[in-house]
């Protein structure tokens, strides 16, 4: 789940790009030990977790997938008025923040789940993002813009003097942007909660954003009560399903450039599928990385399908005939069940790769509704899929 320039690929591509860097292993190079688990008590997130500490210092784990080598780094989270403590070290970050710079839009809506709108400073691209108490501020001039990963504004960063700058990296990029800012003296906490394949597993970053912001205990709440209300989503509907044959079959995406992409059944989006009662077409067993399928290969098990979901950026029937006048044989579409995750967004921008990170549950009541609606007969409107006309 991104922003501007390179963010707004990533928010698209977010699948193919968590199965490729959660399946890199160590290279071996720079001496550093390659580290294949997380010693954690966290419920479903892999890459990052919180060491059981006493006093006010705390110990954040984030496992590092994007440097080459599978590592651990260490982070150590300071009463702001014990910092001069360790002073210099760039591993220390002041807590709780006040002033804080998100490199993606999930981060911004994990800061807003916990009121903390206000100690956002600035944001890469904030002209995508969709939360509308943090638009209002970005318009009263109150968060600003600090450009791209690839093209940062240092000077505008630096000035704004914030407590930490919450990035991410990405496998095979340079991410020169997260060295450069600590040569400047910037506390940067970088973490792939995108990585996660686990709908909760993003979910349960709000206890690290819980204990940034000094909310523990709200982030535990909101965390316990999504937790619930997604579990007995997929319970009321694995009640109902006795095997796969009852699953709803679904074909997912569109094609881009005459490649379709297909992800496997340990992706974020199968799971979210599964947990709904449904089964994506053409998706490998035991895999998460996406497979690169033709239109002529995706069209044969598209005549299965029985729904279709997440067409990229066509949002409605007739772009999606003129594409391809074959779609038009595709029972799917004949039948008009073609839906997109598209219901809210901004020039680009998705709430479902921004919000959804905090509300998986009602992503998964959406999903569950779209698939099985003869068990949700009583459920209001859509929260993030909107019905192609």
């Amino acid at each position: 789940m991104k922003t501007r320039g390179i963010n707004n690929i990533l928010r698209a591509l977010l699948p193919i790009l968590a199965a490729v860097v959660s399946s890199c292993t160590n290279n071996g190079k720079d001496g550093v030990k390659p580290v294949q688990t997380i010693n954690t008590s966290m419920d479903y997130a892999q890459f990052y977790a919180i060491e059981d500490t006493l006093g006010d210092i705390k110990t954040i784990i984030v496992k590092n997938l994007w440097n080459g080598a599978e590592k651990i780094d260490k982070y150590t989270l300071v009463p702001r008025d014990s910092l001069s403590l360790l002073e210099g070290d760039e591993w220390a970050i002041p807590y709780p923040v006040k002033n804080v710079v998100c490199m993606s839009s999930s981060h911004v809506a994990l800061m807003a789940s916990l009121n903390e709108h206000e100690s956002i400073s600035a944001i890469s691209g904030t002209g995508f993002i969709t939360n509308e108490k943090v638009k209002e501020l970005i318009a009263e001039g109150k968060i600003a813009d600090i450009g791209t990963e690839e093209l940062p504004n240092y000077e505008k960063i630096i000035s704004l003097r914030p407590d930490v700058v919450i990035a991410y990296g990405v496998a095979g990029n340079s991410n020169s942007y997260i060295e450069n800012l600590k040569r400047y003296g910037i506390k940067v906490l970088t973490i792939g909660e995108y990585l996660e394949n686990d709908p909760l597993g993003k979910l349960e970053y709000i206890k690290l954003f819980g204990l940034l912001t000094g909310k523990e205990e709200m982030a535990d709440s909101i965390y316990n009560s999504v937790c619930r209300e997604y579990l007995q989503t997929k319970e009321r509907v694995s009640g109902t399903i006795g095997n796969d044959a009852a699953r709803t079959k679904v074909l997912i995406n569109a094609p881009y450039k005459g490649i379709w992409m297909i992800p496997g059944q340990e992706n974020y989006i199968s799971r979210l599928v599964r947990d709904a009662g449904g089964m994506i077409l053409g998706s490998k067993e035991g895999k998460s990385l996406s497979s690169q399928m033709s239109f002529e290969q995706v069209y044969q098990i598209a005549l299965q399908a029985d729904i279709w979901l997440h067409t990229n950026a066509i949002n409605t029937m007739h772009e999606l005939a003129n594409e391809n006048p074959l779609y038009k044989n595709i029972p799917s579409f004949q039948q008009g069940k073609v839906y997109n995750n598209t219901l809210i967004t901004s020039n680009g921008g998705s709430a479902f790769w921004e919000t959804g990170i905090v509300e998986p549950h009602l992503i998964l009541q959406d999903l569950a509704i779209l698939l099985h609606p003869e068990l949700f007969k009583d459920t209001g409107k859509l929260n993030y899929y909107v019905q192609l006309k």
